[in-house]
């Protein structure tokens, strides 16, 4: 396999590049540095609506969209580990940044740190799963995309509960918390390998396979070996109709992450550092999802999808109801578990079901739907509190309730084949 022979050609002993690869999930969290703040930018910019507040935290997850779609549809061009390490440092220095203006009383500047943040994340994000999908096949890289997301939510762990701890000494010490991406910056840069040359071995084959169908149809004067050769490169449309479906589960995630600092202020239960770690505690839960993943896919086979969001609905119902951190802990727990099980079975499904050529824009399709959910988060809290506004911040949870629910009718009703296909051209 294509991994063999990149770690030869690094002159590394085979568990370096998995390592290198690995530590790109370390900066994939960053988007979540300011969610244990978002209360206390709202006292120090008072005269800023809470919903412009939150936008700091939300636009970097739609800057990254396209950013990401793009990166993806290129990787194979400009290679993989230079948009790695691009994007890793352009995400750290551009989010640190406003630690040094602890005097400003204009949201902007927090609002275009964020801003390159999502340039630098949307980089750097699809390059983790497409290298992994590149190099690896079945239950080894439903492992990888495990670790993957574990490692994340432990980096998850440490952002917020830096920042959260950090935002108790002025509101602008939060930013330091970018920093931290600097470290596995140079582990990157030290032991990732290349998927570039694997990506274009696979392009290679499929265009020989489409040229020799379709001289094949030429031959037979049907006009079939064309199509059947296009098809082979032609991505399917149920990667569309996967991304969709994870960005639902996913919205109920990142939506209770966002707005766990203010909800817990509101009914007086924590302040920043407390709230850090109740937000930690769907990290915990996806870091557990991570370590079980291959098991739970061999358990659940396709209908993953229907337990897993199941799960997710579960957990949102404690954080309506708490009335202590411990109780609202529990279910943010539960929702990380279930919503790192139900994104990662679609990053899994929709590697298995991709041509080699068009890996790396699947990936960036589906790290784009990971970063859409943060955009939608605090405008979906907002409508639902103009909606029924004598229920106040709480309103959100019945409608993620139900957002999760309808997911896990459709999941437990369809099974989703792709999530255990073995041979893509089944």
């Amino acid at each position: 396999m294509g991994f063999e022979v990149s770690a030869r050609a690094r002159g590394a002993d085979s568990a370096l590049p998995v390592v290198g690869i690995l530590a790109l999930f370390c900066c994939m969290s960053e988007f979540a540095i300011l969610t244990p703040s978002i209360a206390a930018f709202s006292h120090h910019f008072a005269d800023t609506d809470v919903t412009t507040i939150m936008l700091a935290n939300s636009i970097t997850g739609i800057v990254s969209v396209p950013v990401s779609m793009a990166v993806g549809a290129v990787l194979h061009k400009v290679g993989f580990r230079r948009a790695a390490l691009t994007g890793i440092l352009i995400m750290s220095l551009g989010g640190a940044f406003p630690f040094l203006l602890p005097d400003i009383t204009e949201y902007g500047y927090v609002i275009f740190s964020r801003v390159v943040v999502g340039v630098g994340l949307g980089i750097m994000f699809p390059v983790g799963n497409a290298t992994i999908i590149a190099l690896y096949d079945g239950e080894r890289r439903s492992r990888l995309l495990g670790w993957g997301i574990t490692i994340q939510f432990v980096f998850n762990l440490i952002y917020t509960t830096v920042a959260g701890y950090l935002t108790e000494i002025g509101w602008n010490y939060s930013f330091l918390a970018y920093l931290i991406g600097l470290v596995p910056l140079v582990v990157a840069f030290l032991w990732m390998p290349e998927a570039k040359d694997v990506v274009a071995k696979g392009r290679a084959a499929e265009a020989q396979a489409a040229a020799a169908a379709d001289a094949a149809g030429a031959e037979n004067a049907t006009g079939m070996g064309a199509g059947q050769g296009r098809a082979r490169e032609a991505l399917p449309r149920s990667v569309w109709g996967y991304a969709l479906f994870a960005l639902a589960g996913w919205t109920c995630v990142v939506t209770v992450q966002v707005v766990t600092s203010t909800v817990l202020d509101v009914r007086q239960l924590a302040g920043p550092g407390e709230a850090a770690l109740v937000i930690n505690c769907c990290g915990i839960g996806t870091i557990l999802c991570g370590l079980v993943f291959p098991y739970l896919v061999r358990l659940f086979g396709g209908r993953l999808f229907g337990v897993s969001a199941a799960v997710v609905a579960v957990g949102i119902v404690p954080c309506l109801v708490a009335q202590s951190t411990a109780v609202y802990a529990l279910g943010v727990f539960l929702l990380g578990f279930g919503g790192s099980a139900f994104f990662t079975a679609a990053q899994n499904a929709t590697g298995n079901i991709a041509p080699k050529s068009r890996v790396a824009f699947v990936s960036g399709i589906m790290t784009s739907m990971m970063n859409l959910g943060p955009f939608i988060g605090p405008y979906l809290f907002a409508a639902s509190m103009a909606a029924v506004p004598s229920m106040g911040t709480d309103t959100i949870f019945p409608v993620l309730i139900v957002i999760a629910a309808a997911c896990a009718a459709v999941g437990l009703a369809h099974p989703m084949r792709a999530l255990v296909q073995k041979d893509p051209a089944a």
